[in-house]
């Protein structure tokens, strides 16, 4: 006769020590991944800008900073590299784009939060989102196709026979003031509603009209948060390459006016690097003219994080 084996039940401490034992494999691997992850991408990181620094210093060393920098002509055939040409197109393109896109972008954003129909503020926030999120080089093909040739009515129209054509910083600042505008729409979007209702209500309390509320009291207290937009949109304005060498016309010096070509030094260096040999000197120079744009988007970044310190949040 067989005896019946009793099972023998396990203790809790037994079972939760079982448990425990898979669900610390599984966390040490999720950790290992992520701190894998983190150290690729600051390995990435650090390795550009330790390559970038190098050669970049190489073609200031070969050339020279002031230069580089003051430099009116730029000859990379003739190994002559005056910089000035493409960092005065750079910066004036930039702040062009400031003018014509950015400012309107965050008076737009003040209508949207203030003065809008709430059933039209979320769809016209989607828009705008679909809007930044158009590829760059399809606002370059139609500011090829549309713009220029308006332009250049335009500068017929100011300058009269003297005018060349429709390409130059002009074209280009409308073309990036068109393509910053949404970017920066929407992070003044972001820091006004930040903005606590409280003090909508107080303000329409005290007797103040929609207007003078969105002006006294939201765009003051949003102030920290809609410049921070606007160096954004200022950083990509300055960075844009394939959409402004479409249209501001390529030519290496300083321009006569508003609607003569130009260069920027993301333009410039699309335009030489097929021909800059690494190792060379036309090659680090390149780099050199990247540091430039590396320290605006340093002083762009530091500067949004020094204001962003002052942001409140809800």
């Amino acid at each position: 006769m067989e005896v019946a084996s009793e099972s023998v039940p396990l203790s809790p401490a037994r079972v939760k020590k079982t448990a425990k034992a898979p669900r610390r494999t599984t966390d040490a691997v999720v950790r290992l991944l992520l701190v894998s992850c983190a150290a690729f991408v600051l390995a990435t990181t650090a390795a550009m800008l330790l390559f970038l620094g190098s050669a970049g210093v190489k073609g200031i060393l070969a050339v020279g900073l002031w230069p580089l920098l003051s430099g009116s002509i730029w000859k990379p055939e003739a190994d002559v590299y005056g910089g000035l040409p493409l960092i005065f197109g750079t910066f004036v393109s930039a702040a062009g784009a400031v003018v014509i896109g950015a400012i309107p972008a965050v008076l737009a954003a003040v209508w949207a939060t203030e003065f809008a129909p709430r059933a039209l503020r979320p769809l016209y926030r989607r828009v705008m989102e679909v809007a930044a999120a158009v590829p760059s080089v399809v606002y370059g093909w139609l500011a090829l196709v549309y713009l220029i040739p308006q332009m250049e009515k335009l500068a017929h129209l100011v300058l009269g026979e003297r005018a060349i054509g429709g390409e130059g910083l002009a074209t280009a600042a409308v073309l990036l003031g068109v393509m910053i505008a949404p970017t920066v729409l929407l992070l003044s979007l972001d820091a006004l509603a930040r903005v606590p209702p409280a003090l909508r209500d107080a303000s329409a309390a005290l007797g103040a009209s929609p207007w003078q509320t969105a002006m006294r009291v939201v765009v003051p207290h949003g102030w920290r948060g809609i410049i921070v937009a606007v160096f954004f949109g200022f950083a990509r304005a300055a960075g844009e390459t394939m959409a402004v060498q479409m249209v501001i016309g390529g030519a290496r010096k300083l321009p006569d006016n508003a609607f003569t070509p130009t260069t920027t030094i993301s333009t410039q260096i699309v335009m030489d690097m097929q021909n800059a040999q690494p190792g060379t000197t036309g090659s680090n120079v390149l780099f050199a003219m990247s540091l430039v744009l590396l320290v605006v988007a340093v002083t762009v970044v530091l500067g949004t994080r020094w204001l962003s310190r002052g942001v409140r949040t809800t």
